[in-house]
């Protein structure tokens, strides 16, 4: 089947939708076995698919990034990129691929311990999959409800979801939804400490994964299956299977968990140099990558390992972070479990309070009736006057789009032209027919950098002047990809603080393109100058006032080891500078402790001096 779908992608090079189609069904196939290329190809079939304005192919390969990053435990990712998919299939009121949006966000708030708001999405997806007549969806759908039953330690419940499960599954002949059925048997039984019955349920996960996952697909079934090997008492068979596995390991998840259980194997055999070395590699995995609950159990079994070795100071500091986090987690379950159990009398409420809003409209539609006679002639009068504001209103528009295209044929003036420059003169070269083989290529090379260049410029220019993109929510989007284009490939790990209310703001065409175009200047001077940097932290809020303001921060790692002299005289700096300055906000960049920082705030609406203020911190 792989094979096939890698055919029929090659022999359909043209960019139209039949390509987003087959560069979607390509990355889903991909999506377990071999997470980078199917990301690859969900970020060509996005670009695509936004270009030809196919929202189905543009939801389908948004909702694939969101599985890829929830993968990677990149949350802030994942989330933004399945709700994004939940919007494309909303507009086109397709339920069935809703339902399967809610599933994805489901996994991603269980996976952040939000039991609550999972099962919320989960109940909101069961509702839409059952309308829609669609078991796949739901057999997801409801195993998702068992995990999240069994982490709030409702056992039964979980039971009883995992049992309906189980029943689709047979019945749709579904390997994959099998798998997942048993797997959450098993995590059900272990958390209950029936370690033979976990490990059978892990074993009937792996037989029905088999037939469409590799090893690398079946590699946290097979951690599993090593975790019970230790629980019961075979530590050397743990530990000759958990080394092999670690070599295969890529996420910090799988990473950190096989080091714990390697920690334990080693404790009980009486290595405890090996079982401290395996020990702290998890608690420093876990503690990056915010996983509470393996942090928990490293440092206790540290302290642990530290008694036996009578380091006593170091016993006492592990246990005293293993009540940390035992503290946090119980508290959190706590708060967790009275959300759950609030969820239900909540969603009642809400559907009582969407009726009553019902009737009241109603009543206004009807006084809105017999008011009609009286407010005639005010309508009149009001679309006179409504007359001379729309074409007061036009002539102020024409003059903003007259300073708009002069803007914007400067910017294709200044880079695009550069760029086909270059073209014009690697071509000459090339007809000149003076350089050698060698030599040709590099010019060819060259040309073909220019050239996309010159396209990434025309479609910034594109997107700027499209009125669908006038939102919040797409500015944030914009900015997102472009970052995850030129950092990830670098190695350096972008974050985000995104608002996440206000995302219908409307946005001046202007100030979205000039924030996005001193966005990318930003990065740009990051990626030449601060080589050190391994960690860019991007921040866009709205900071309330009159007017109200557009802040956008953009913070690197790099610290003292940057050059903060050569970054403040750069070009970019001055753009950076000259752009804001334009906008009627202003700009600071400069070093800090931490790292470099370009800091811009600017009004919602032209004209206005940003008080002075906003130039430190």
């Amino acid at each position: 089947m792989l094979d096939s779908l890698q055919l029929r992608l090659r022999e359909h090079p043209q960019p139209d939708t039949v390509r987003v189609n087959r560069l979607n069904a390509l990355a889903l196939a991909l999506r377990t076995n071999n997470p980078a290329r199917s990301a690859a190809l969900f970020r060509e079939a996005l670009a695509l698919a936004t270009r030809l304005h196919y929202m189905l192919g543009r939801g389908h390969a948004r909702f694939g990034l969101g599985y890829y990053y929830r993968d990677k435990s990149q949350y802030d990712s994942a989330l933004a990129y399945n709700q994004s998919a939940y919007h494309d299939y909303s507009l086109l009121h397709n339920d069935y691929h809703r339902a399967r949006a809610l599933y994805g966000i489901a996994r991603i708030y269980y996976e952040q311990g939000l039991y609550g708001q999972s099962m919320a999405s989960c109940l909101e997806g069961l509702q839409l999959a059952r309308a829609q007549r669609s078991q796949r969806a739901e057999l997801f759908l409801i195993t998702q409800l068992g995990h999240t039953s069994t982490a709030l330690g409702e056992y039964e419940q979980a039971r009883q979801y995992l049992g309906q499960a189980q029943q689709l599954a047979q019945q749709l002949h579904d390997p994959i939804g099998s798998g997942h059925a048993y797997t959450a048997l098993g995590e059900l039984s272990q958390q209950q400490q029936r370690w033979a019955q976990a490990q059978q349920f892990y074993e009937q996960a792996i037989g029905s994964y088999q037939s469409v996952y590799n090893n690398q697909g079946l590699l946290p079934s097979r951690i599993h299956l090593v975790d019970m090997a230790e629980r019961q008492g075979r530590a050397k068979a743990a530990l000759a299977d958990g080394a092999e596995l670690l070599r295969e390991a890529t996420t910090a998840n799988a990473i950190s968990r096989l080091h714990l259980v390697l920690s334990r194997a080693w404790f009980k055999v009486g290595q405890l140099d090996s079982a401290t070395r395996h020990g702290s590699q998890s608690l420093r995995l876990s503690q990056v990558s915010r996983l509470k609950e393996i942090s928990g159990q490293a440092s206790e079994l540290l302290a642990q390992i530290a008694a036996r070795q009578n380091r006593f100071a170091d016993a006492y500091r592990y246990q005293r972070l293993s009540g940390a986090y035992a503290d946090s987690l119980t508290g959190n379950t706590t708060r967790r479990l009275v959300a759950a159990l609030q969820f239900r009398a909540v969603q009642e409420r809400e559907k009582s309070q969407r009726r009553e809003l019902a009737q009241q409209q109603q009543l206004a539609q009807l006084r809105q009736q017999h008011q009609t006679m009286i407010w005639g002639a005010l309508t009149l009068l009001v679309a006179v006057l409504t007359g001379l504001g729309v074409w007061q209103y036009r002539r102020k528009q024409a003059a903003r789009d007259k300073e708009l295209r002069t803007r914007l044929a400067a910017d294709l003036h200044n880079d695009v032209g550069a760029l086909l420059l270059q073209i014009s003169q690697q071509s000459g070269l090339l007809q000149e027919g003076l350089a050698d083989g060698e030599a040709q290529r590099r010019q060819l090379d060259q040309i073909s950098e220019s050239s996309r260049s010159a396209m990434r410029q025309l479609n910034d220019v594109v997107w700027s002047l499209d009125s669908k993109n006038d939102k919040l929510a797409d500015l944030l989007e914009r900015l997102r990809e472009y970052a995850h284009e030129v950092l990830v490939p670098a190695g350096v790990t972008v974050t985000f603080d995104f608002p996440t209310a206000q995302l219908s703001q409307p946005l001046p065409s202007l100030l979205r393109r000039n924030l996005y175009l001193i966005y990318k200047e930003s990065l740009r001077n990051l990626l030449h100058h601060a080589s050190c940097a391994t960690t860019v932290a991007v921040s866009v809020q709205l900071v309330p006032g009159t007017p109200t303001q557009l802040a956008l921060e953009v913070r690197d790692n790099c610290g003292a080891q940057c050059q903060p002299n050569g970054r403040r005289i750069d070009n970019g700096m001055h753009n950076i500078s000259v752009r804001a300055q334009s906008l009627g906000g202003i700009s600071y960049s400069g070093s800090t402790a931490e790292g470099y920082r370009v800091y811009v705030v600017a009004p919602l609406a032209g004209g206005w001096n940003v008080a002075k203020r906003y130039q430190k911190g």
